[in-house]
């Protein structure tokens, strides 16, 4: 091909085709950074009851294992479709699921039973839970290690998209992992 001919039809056409396709990926992940605008980088300090009695330290949960943060509601059409690839990493990963406005206690564990959802919960009944992570809508999955939130989506997900952002969340560091393992680095060459 010389310099004055034009491309094929056919690589225009994959041209296009990439470009749909990065606009298409791009969108949700916008979407999301607008909607958890107000989400802070670490978890909050907060001891959460769950339903069993039983007092949950997400932050503290998160220093060995990434932690799986469910945000949900027993009335909520979207979440129905989620909750089961959540159950599904129940046994794989620590989750933690943040019941919205879902009525008592006793009425979020029978719901739980009839649809066989065995991860912990904590009852959100006045929102003060979600306020505070800066969580607006439900379903919403947050995955902390370290203490530190390292992925928020609002929305239906998949059980391979939630097993992805929880392999990023312990395998890929962040600027200030990095930054403190290079200074450690630095400072055990200059004592050398």
């Amino acid at each position: 091909m010389t310099t004055n001919q034009k491309p094929s039809s056919g690589l225009r056409r994959w041209h296009l085709i990439l470009l749909w396709l990065l606009a298409m990926a791009s969108v949700p992940l916008l979407m999301d950074q607008w909607r958890h605008r107000d989400t802070p980088t670490e978890a909050p300090r907060q001891l959460l009851p769950d339903l069993d009695g039983a007092h949950l330290d997400i932050r503290r949960m998160s220093m060995e294992t990434p932690v799986l943060v469910y945000f949900w509601a027993t009335w909520c059409p979207v979440c129905r479709l989620v909750s089961p690839s959540v159950n599904a990493l129940d046994e794989k990963h620590p989750v933690v699921a943040i019941t919205l406005t879902s009525g008592p206690p006793e009425r979020i564990a029978a719901y739980a039973r009839e649809h066989a959802l065995g991860f912990r919960m904590v009852n959100d009944a006045n929102g003060h839970v979600s306020r505070a992570w800066g969580v607006r809508a439900t379903p919403t999955i947050a995955v902390v290690y370290r203490g530190e939130i390292r992925s928020i989506t609002s929305g239906i997900t998949t059980l391979p998209g939630i097993m992805f952002r929880l392999w990023l969340a312990e395998h890929i560091a962040t600027p200030t992992e990095s930054d403190a393992q290079t200074l450690s680095t630095t400072e055990q060459e200059s004592t050398l």
